[in-house]
C-alpha cells in the first residue's frame, strides 16, 4: 500500500468526534474501490468457501479499536455492589470499537461483518491492584472482522450488521433460515467487601462471592437482553462469556486479601428468522461444521501437543491411503 502525507490533526480530530482515522479511510478505498485489486480478510479458507456458498462476498478486512482510560472512582471500601465506573468504561470501549468498524464497513458498502476476531485486555492495572479507583487502569478492546455483500440479509440501507459469527455458524444459521441482526455486548464489574472475613476454620462456600457471580451475569444479562430487544430478535447465538473472579486489596493498609471482585463479559449476535424462511433439510459438508475450534474467533487457547500428535496421526494415516490408492493404479486392471 502507498501511503501519502496526511493531515494528523484533522486525523485525530475525526476519531475525537466519533469517527475513524483518515488512514484507514485510505486502506479501505485501496482495497475495496473502483480500482481494487486485492483484498485482505481473516477468514480461513473453510469460512471464505462457505460464505461464498451462501452469496456471502467478502469485500475487506475492517477493524475497530478503543482504548479508554479509567478515572478515579467513588471509594467503594466497605460496599457490596456493582463498581458502575470501571463497568462503563468497559462499555465505553466496546461501543467504539464496535462503532468504528461499523464505519468501516459502511466505507466499503457491506452488508455484514463477519469472522471477528475480539481482544479485550488490561494495559495496566490501579496502583494498588484494584483497577480504576486510583485512575491508573488502562483497557483496550480490539475488534477485526471481514466485511462482506450478503444481500439477503435485511437490514436498513448503509446499516450494516455487525456480527461476532464465523463463516461456519453464518452458513449453518442462512441454511436454516435465520439471519444475524446485531452485535450485543456487555461488561460488569461486581465488587464484594470482605468475602471471606470471620470464615471458621473448615471447607465451606463463599456464599457471598458466589452470589456475586450471579448478580453480575444477572446484571450482564439483562442490559444483553435490552439490546437484543432493540435489534428486534428471537435469540441470541453466539455467546462468548467469561466470567473471572479474583482476590483483591480490602484497601485499607492493615487489612488482608479478603475482598473479591467479579468480572462477566459478554458477547454475542442477536439472530432472527428471516421472512418467508422455510426450514429444509440440508447435507452438512464433512468434517466442517463441527461448530468447535475450526476457525476459532476469540484468541480460544488449544492443547498444542495433544492437536500435534493428532494432526501427525491424521498425516500419516492420509499419506498410507495415499500410497495404496496409488499401487492399487499401477496393478493390472487398476484404475
Amino acid at each position: 500500500m502507498t501511503q501519502g502525507k496526511f493531515d494528523l490533526k484533522a486525523s485525530l480530530q475525526r476519531v475525537a468526534q466519533g469517527g475513524i482515522p483518515l488512514r484507514a479511510m485510505e486502506r479501505l478505498a485501496e482495497e475495496a474501490g473502483p480500482n481494487r485489486k486485492l483484498f485482505t480478510s481473516d477468514l480461513s479458507v473453510s469460512e471464505f468457501l462457505l460464505a461464498r456458498e451462501i452469496q456471502c462476498d467478502p469485500i475487506s478486512q475492517v477493524m475497530g479499536s478503543s482504548v479508554v482510560h479509567v478515572g478515579e472512582i467513588d471509594d467503594y471500601k466497605g460496599s457490596t455492589g456493582e463498581i458502575k465506573t470501571i463497568s462503563d468504561a468497559h462499555r465505553m470501549a466496546r461501543r467504539n470499537a464496535i462503532s468504528r468498524i461499523f464505519q468501516e464497513a459502511q466505507l466499503v458498502g457491506a452488508d455484514a461483518v463477519i469472522g471477528v476476531h475480539l481482544r479485550d485486555r488490561m494495559i495496566t492495572m490501579g496502583k494498588r491492584g484494584k483497577g480504576g479507583d486510583d485512575g491508573g487502569e488502562i483497557l483496550e478492546l480490539t475488534i477485526v472482522g471481514t466485511a462482506v455483500r450478503a444481500p439477503w440479509i435485511d437490514h436498513p440501507p448503509n446499516s450494516p450488521i455487525v456480527t461476532d459469527l464465523s463463516g461456519q455458524e453464518l452458513w449453518a444459521l442462512r441454511k436454516d433460515g435465520y439471519e444475524p441482526c446485531g452485535f450485543v455486548f456487555e461488561f460488569c464489574r461486581y465488587h464484594v467487601f470482605h468475602a471471606t472475613n470471620n470464615q471458621p476454620q473448615t471447607s465451606m462456600e463463599l456464599t457471598g462471592a458466589s452470589d456475586a457471580v450471579n448478580q453480575a451475569r444477572s446484571i450482564a444479562a439483562q442490559k444483553l437482553i435490552e439490546q437484543a430487544t432493540a435489534y428486534q430478535a428471537e435469540l441470541v447465538v453466539g455467546s462468548d462469556i467469561e466470567i473471572n473472579v479474583r482476590e483483591v486489596p480490602c484497601g485499607f493498609s492493615s487489612c488482608e486479601l479478603d475482598d473479591v471482585d467479579v468480572d462477566v463479559s459478554w458477547f454475542g449476535t442477536a439472530i432472527r428468522r428471516m421472512k418467508n424462511a422455510e426450514s429444509r433439510v440440508h447435507d452438512v459438508p464433512p468434517f466442517l461444521l463441527s461448530m468447535i475450534p475450526v476457525g476459532a474467533r476469540h484468541d480460544a487457547l488449544i492443547e498444542a501437543e495433544d492437536d500435534a500428535d493428532d494432526i501427525e496421526v491424521a498425516a500419516e494415516e492420509a499419506e498410507e491411503a495415499a500410497l495404496e490408492a496409488d499401487e492399487a493404479k499401477d496393478e493390472p486392471g487398476g484404475e
